[in-house]
């Protein structure tokens, strides 16, 4: 049986979360997607979000006590900060927390929902524009006549973007050849096809959600990346695409450059204005295209060692060794003898709820019965909690 949302499984969450968004910039950064798809890399973040956000934990994880850092930790979200006599509350570290995480949270959504309400009428202007029929007409081709997309010129725009709810691709107005812009149009279409936006707002209440965690903007700066080099590799199939990809992608960038100092001249010579993370793209396209094997092998067996990882973070919990005693006056003084004899010290690894799994809980403190329970003390909540007949 699993135990939902306890505070060991939440942090340990935290912590798989965290060591698989630094896993994938491993794997970026060693060139693993020179050989493979972005299939497994993809794997590894999609199962990073399920891992933060599904956080049980098995009632015979392996348990590993922790001296320093968690002890530290639960001791501060234990510890009383100040108290309001009039209305009778206290406020503790943990209360703090989850008082900070709530309003931040609040805040930073109601601000996406400005922002994607103040580009809805910029949507519904763009769709009324005169629309590049000439540009439409080269995208049936590939995708056949069924598929109604709407493609629009804009002067104001420096690069291809396509909208959330209409199917939409909006390029700047800059002369692409033929090839340069079917191999542009089929990038954008890849983000159309694979609804990439609303994948995208998805990350984005994600990191709202969890933005005390400086690692959740890594793994929205990595999903990004991977969503971009997906639908490189949809529109770049070999060495003649990827070609006409680099000169179109050279164009954009220098139009971009012009947009932004119209009153200098730009080095027509160079990759303007080009980031690092275009760089590492078009390295991977080009090393791709290079390789004969696409490793279709290396993509299975890759892939399965992410979800045999996954699978197994749920069979350990990070537990503290020992924390700060709280009052336990209430628990009668031939118990106490015992719990004393440790210094005042809870030792997690002797101590334990039991579900009775009839409205009960029994607590257990050094291995020894305190008691009954209708609910969990506050004082109790960092307790392993088991269920009646587990071993």
């Amino acid at each position: 049986m699993y135990h939902l949302i306890s505070p060991h499984s939440f942090l340990m969450g935290v912590l798989w979360f965290s060591t698989f968004i630094l896993l994938g910039l491993l794997m970026r950064k060693l060139k693993f997607l020179v050989k493979l798809s972005v299939v497994p890399l993809f794997l590894l973040l999609v199962l990073s979000i399920l891992r933060m956000l599904i956080v049980i934990e098995r009632p015979n994880s392996i348990v590993i006590l922790s001296n320093t850092i968690y002890p530290a930790i639960v001791n501060f979200a234990r510890h009383e900060l100040t108290s309001f006599q009039i209305v009778g509350v206290s406020v503790n570290g943990f209360n703090l927390f989850v008082c900070v995480w709530i309003i931040v949270t609040i805040a930073l959504v109601a601000r996406h929902v400005v922002r994607f309400n103040r580009a809805r009428p910029v949507v519904r202007w763009i769709g009324k524009l005169p629309r590049d029929k000439y540009a439409e007409s080269i995208l049936k081709e590939i995708i056949g006549a069924d598929k109604n997309v709407h493609i629009f010129r804009v002067s104001s725009v420096a690069m291809p973007f396509t909208t959330a709810f209409k199917p939409y691709i909006i390029l700047p107005k800059i002369d692409l050849s033929d090839d340069e812009l079917r191999i542009i149009l089929l990038h954008e279409w890849g983000h159309i096809k694979d609804k990439d936006i609303l994948t995208r707002y998805i990350v984005d209440i994600i990191c709202y959600i969890f933005w005390w965690n400086p690692l959740v903007y890594l793994f929205r700066k990595n999903f990004s990346f991977v969503g971009e080099l997906k639908n490189d590799m949809y529109a770049v199939s070999n060495n003649k695409d990827f070609d006409h990809y680099l000169d179109s992608l050279r164009q954009l960038f220098l139009y971009r450059e012009k947009m932004k100092r119209p009153a200098e001249d730009v080095d027509t010579d160079k990759f303007a204005g080009i980031n690092l993370e275009d760089i590492e793209r078009m390295q991977i396209l080009a090393l791709r295209n290079r390789t004969s094997t696409k490793g279709t092998i290396a993509n299975v067996l890759s892939s399965a060692v992410i979800a045999i990882l996954f699978v197994a973070s749920y069979m350990f919990l990070i537990q503290p060794a020992f924390w700060e005693s709280p009052d336990v006056s209430n628990i009668s003084e031939c118990f106490m003898n015992e719990y004393n004899e440790d210094g005042g010290i809870f030792r997690s690894e002797e101590n334990l709820i039991v579900d009775n799994e009839d409205g009960t809980f029994s607590l257990y403190i050094g291995g020894v019965f305190v008691g009954y329970a209708t609910e969990i003390p506050e004082h109790f909540y960092f307790f392993p909690i088991r269920t009646r007949g587990e071993d």
